[in-house]
């Protein structure tokens, strides 16, 4: 049907529908002896207002405006009309055929009228960027196999509509039709870990905290760990380079060369290392170790670099000022070896 017949078939039936409802007015109105004209005009009074109040509903709501006042107004005539239609079919004792005869017609034109307007009011809502809730389409079957699982998925996503009906985006509402709202509010839609890798796609040079800094122009707050753990899988590595010295590095010493000294420290590094300077420095003395900065470096080796120089030292000098008791077992050498 093209619209001009859509538009003859309306007013047919809306000529039709005041000429039925308005005798019944107009009969209401002489039952109690009103003149011809006021009788004539209770017609325009009810019918006329409620549709009159159904185009100024739709008007408001193509302008943005709460259309909630024409609606109810609209309601109310349309009511008082209907209750009179009644009371005329009482008078004549039509009883429900009657009723139904005199204000179905009204009913069924604002009716009409509504759902034709609804179109054009959808329309301009779209080009303000509003999105009015729909029910998903899961089908008959849906809804007879799974009655609870389909009402319970009805209610999450009117949840998830009303939460982010709204929401802005740095400052932007919905009626913001720019590019940056516009992707802000679609991004708001989507998990948080695909718009990090659409962003990272389109700009693969920048940096996770700068794709965090780009993304929160959009309405997507994260930091750069949560970006580098959804394209990396874990925070982003940061390789520091420091130069790497020895403190108190000792110069080279002729004990270097011994072949005893080198036997003593194979002995040291080759079996149980001791723990503490202490017992280091103890050890090496027993195995008559006598050069001070040989027992420094053989320390070190055993317990680590970070092993401080000047506390071995102090050791080796406390330690060697004592009697040791040598390694060999011999019969009276220092007491050891009797029974």
């Amino acid at each position: 049907m093209n619209r001009t017949a859509w538009r003859a078939a309306l007013t047919t039936v809306s000529l039709a529908a005041v000429a039925t409802t308005g005798w019944s007015l107009y009969a209401v109105a002489r039952h109690y002896d009103a003149p011809t004209g006021i009788a004539g005009a209770a017609v325009a009074v009810f019918d006329g207002a409620a549709y009159a109040c159904l185009h100024l509903a739709s008007e408001a709501s193509e302008a943005g405006r709460s259309a909630i006042g024409a609606r109810m107004s609209a309601i109310a005539a349309a009511g008082t009309s209907v209750y009179l239609n009644k009371f005329h079919a009482d008078l004549i004792h039509g009883g429900i055929a009657a009723t139904l005869l005199f204000s179905v017609p009204t009913l069924a034109l604002l009716a009409v009228s509504e759902l034709s307007w609804a179109g054009p009011r959808a329309a301009a809502r779209t080009a303000r960027g509003e999105h009015p809730y729909r029910l998903p389409a899961f089908g008959g079957w849906a809804w007879m196999l799974a009655p609870l699982r389909a009402g319970r998925t009805v209610k999450d996503r009117a949840v998830h509509h009303i939460e982010h009906t709204g929401r802005t985006v740095s400052g932007q509402s919905d009626t913001d039709r720019s590019a940056t709202a516009v992707l802000g509010r679609r991004f708001a839609e989507m998990d948080p870990a695909e718009v990090i890798r659409i962003a990272h796609e389109s700009q693969p040079e920048l940096t996770p905290s700068e794709l965090a800094s780009l993304l929160g122009v959009y309405g997507v707050h994260v930091d750069a760990v949560q970006v580098a753990l959804i394209l990396h899988g874990r925070p982003t590595e940061y390789t520091v380079d420091r130069v790497r010295t020895v403190p108190d590095a000792e110069p080279e010493e002729p004990w270097e060369s011994d072949p005893q000294i080198a036997l003593i420290r194979a002995d040291m590094l080759s079996g149980q290392r001791p723990d503490t300077i202490g017992e280091t420095v103890r050890a090496l003395l027993q195995k008559g170790l006598k050069d001070r900065a040989a027992a420094v470096a053989i320390t070190r080796e055993v317990l680590g670099p970070d092993t401080s120089p000047d506390s071995v030292r102090r050791t080796f000098d406390r330690e060697i000022k004592k009697p040791t008791k040598p390694v060999t077992g011999e019969v009276g050498q220092g007491g050891e070896g009797y029974n």
